[in-house]
């Protein structure tokens, strides 16, 4: 019989972790229900902004099965999204993985865990800010106005900050908006071309699921591409301070953010490929979405799916800048000078973390401010997080093996976790076998660089490495995980 689990406490355990914190150095708890959790995840991932382009990219690089490597990665990612599900339902903080992973592996691994995520937040804002401006110069185009793209990007990042500076509820439903409408738009749009028959006048046609002939390495690097598009379901986790029951919220938006992306982002791919006489004509076109929506559907029609994938891009940017604030705080917290626990008296939002996130996500878009076209800078800029993301991935299911390991899980788990760190490994071996060329060898040297950094900072900064050695929020994490444990085996003992 199974036992009833007790009521969750998490609501408090990371905030009461410093009872000595002013309000000036606190973020404002059970601000969150479930949607605003769930936007902070699909805001991240920016399924529109990926779609409107998307199954034209798949179709490039696997030259068939442009759904089907979207099915094989999503389910691969499934494995990877596992680690943080099985963290999330027993502990929570706005440091996100630093507070379960440091926990559970040492304070050293947590910090490394928490850099990197930090910093793969902050280079998605950045990059997504040249993004943003990327699909805006021709929806406003359409309108008759005409600027450069660094123009709307510089716009999009002080928007961004702006909005990332309010109360949580108030950017979170923002997110939520600025997604949910445009992927309200997309549907609308598929549907109607389902109706019409797309091309062929068969759109339910099974061609997009099908290899048709492509090797198996070939679909290897489509199955990587998509992964990584379906990168930043986690990124719930960085509300664990702000949310309602996180314990019972967070899991659930991780898991539930994952599965409604991947649906879409597959169904929009099958319907735009099935669209398209054959796949050279798909992987020719710039913004196939738009260009099957203005067909089949209407001109206006296209230009309103065009439009939100600029909302949704603008909605990853705000949702990426407050995730790594969110980690940064937590950090500053226990280690940094007192700027980066500063929260705002007036929103709660951690203003002195967004200082230096919105500095780290400027700096990002600035580096490629001369490029001439928008899509080279974003393509070179995304590209580093990409590659960091991976680690950081490792890195938390590596976490979650020794959890369970530790907590003498059911076995099935630990093999779970462990299927899901070969996939990492292959993951690593197509993105890095061979070495990537200019310029995208500059990306992964700089992942590499900031790894290493990562790993030595503790070290080279003594302040830092007493402090998260010292971590109340590591010792929370530390009893809320392993806690029972660790009392089970002391009445072992005792008996």
């Amino acid at each position: 019989m199974r036992v009833a689990e007790p009521p969750p406490r998490e609501e408090s355990t990371a905030a009461d972790a410093y009872p000595a914190a002013r309000e000036t150095e606190r973020l404002r708890g059970g601000r969150l229900r479930f949607f605003r959790t769930i936007a902070e995840s699909v805001g991240v991932q920016g399924p529109t902004g990926g779609v409107v382009i998307g199954a034209a990219i798949l179709a490039s690089i696997s030259g068939a099965g442009t759904a089907l490597v979207q099915v094989v990665a999503a389910v691969a990612m499934g494995f990877v999204a596992y680690a943080f599900v099985i963290f999330t339902r027993g502990f929570n903080s706005a440091g996100s993985v630093y507070g379960f992973t440091g926990a559970v592996a040492g304070p050293v691994f947590g910090f490394l865990a928490a850099w990197t995520l930090m910093l793969v937040y902050v280079d998605f804002a950045g990059g997504v800010y040249t993004s943003t401006a990327d699909e805006a110069q021709p929806a406003f185009a359409a309108i008759g106005l005409q600027l450069s793209w660094q123009v709307y990007a510089i716009i999009a990042f002080v928007l961004v900050m702006a909005l990332a500076y309010l109360d949580i509820k108030i950017s979170a439903t923002v997110i939520l908006i600025l997604e949910g409408t445009s992927m309200i738009l997309v549907i609308i749009a598929c549907s109607v071309i389902l109706a019409k028959g797309g091309f062929h006048g068969h759109a339910f046609s099974s061609v997009p699921f099908r290899a048709n002939g492509a090797s198996l390495p070939v679909l290897g690097l489509g199955i990587v591409y998509s992964f990584s598009a379906f990168s930043g379901f986690e990124a719930a986790s960085t509300l664990g301070e702000e949310s309602r029951q996180p314990r019972r919220l967070i899991p659930l938006a991780i898991a539930v953010s994952l599965a409604v992306v991947a649906i879409y982002e597959i169904g929009v791919a099958a319907v735009v490929t099935n669209a398209y006489p054959g796949v050279r004509q798909l992987s020719a076109s710039a913004v196939p979405l738009v260009t099957v929506t203005d067909k089949f559907v209407a001109g206006w029609m296209g230009d309103l799916v065009n439009f939100g994938a600029v909302v949704s891009s603008f909605g990853a940017a705000l949702a990426s800048a407050v995730g790594a604030s969110r980690i940064l705080f937590a950090l500053g917290r226990d280690t940094g000078p007192g700027m980066l626990r500063r929260t705002s008296r007036l929103t709660g939002a951690p203003a002195g973390a967004l200082t230096w996130v919105g500095a780290g996500s400027l700096l990002t878009m600035l580096i490629f401010i001369k490029e001439p076209l928008a899509t080279r800078a974003v393509a070179i800029s995304l590209t580093y997080g990409a590659d960091l993301i991976i680690a950081a991935y490792i890195l938390v299911v590596v976490a979650a093996i020794v959890f369970t390991v530790r907590r003498r899980m059911h076995r099935a788990k630990t093999v779970i976790l462990i299927v899901g760190l070969a996939i990492l490994g292959f993951v690593v071996k197509e993105t890095f076998v061979p070495f990537p060329a200019a310029p995208y060898n500059w990306d992964a040297l700089a992942a590499g660089i900031t790894l290493v950094a990562g790993i030595a900072l503790p070290f080279a900064y003594p302040p830092l490495r007493r402090g998260i050695r010292n971590s109340p929020l590591l010792r929370a994490g530390a009893s809320a995980l392993l806690g029972s444990t660790a009392e089970q085996t002391a009445q072992r003992h005792r008996g």
